[in-house]
């Protein structure tokens, strides 16, 4: 058997769409700015919230090669899971 693969997920500052500049935004905020959707990349379960949306859309991770993924792309899925429909969002929503 080979090497295992890897995956990464990644967030690229573009129109609309903010990452850590080392003036606004701390290290491991990314903010949708449409809409202000914000995820502190450190935050416990923020991590797996992204794999977990990842592979119900059908990411395949059982291979030897690095597999980029837009998290932008995954963002929206990230939140349902990190705040469901009818609980209320934490009262920080610094600390997602």
């Amino acid at each position: 058997m080979g090497a295992p693969g890897q995956f990464v997920i990644v967030f690229h500052e573009g129109p609309g769409r903010l990452v850590n500049d080392g003036m606004f935004l701390h290290n491991g905020g990314v903010v949708r700015t449409s809409d202000s959707a914000y995820l502190n990349l450190h935050r416990p379960g923020v991590a797996r919230a992204l794999l977990d949306e990842a592979l119900e859309r059908g990411h395949d991770f059982a291979t030897a090669e690095t597999i980029e993924i837009d998290g932008w792309e995954l963002i929206d899925g990230a939140l349902g899971r990190l705040h469901p429909p009818g609980q209320p969002a934490p009262q920080d929503d610094q600390n997602l």
